[in-house]
C-alpha cells in the first residue's frame, strides 16, 4: 500500500474501554476478513495500523 493510500484511510478512534483491540473488528465486511491480530495501543493519540488490511487505529483519551 502506498503512503498516499495509508494517509487517506479513515482513522478509527478507540477508547481505553475497548482495549485490548483486535482487527478485524465485529463490523468488518466478511469479504475483508483476515487472521485476527491484536493492535498494541498504549499511549493516548498513538496511531497503529493493521499489518494485514492497513486499518489505522488511534487511542483517544
Amino acid at each position: 500500500m502506498s503512503e498516499a493510500t495509508a494517509t487517506a484511510r479513515k482513522v478509527i478512534e478507540v477508547s481505553r474501554k475497548q482495549l485490548p483491540l483486535s482487527c478485524p473488528n465485529a463490523g468488518t465486511n466478511p469479504a475483508e476478513l483476515h487472521p485476527r491480530v491484536y493492535i498494541p495501543l498504549k499511549k493516548g493519540g498513538e496511531r497503529v495500523s493493521c499489518p494485514y488490511c492497513g486499518a489505522v487505529y488511534q487511542l483517544k483519551d
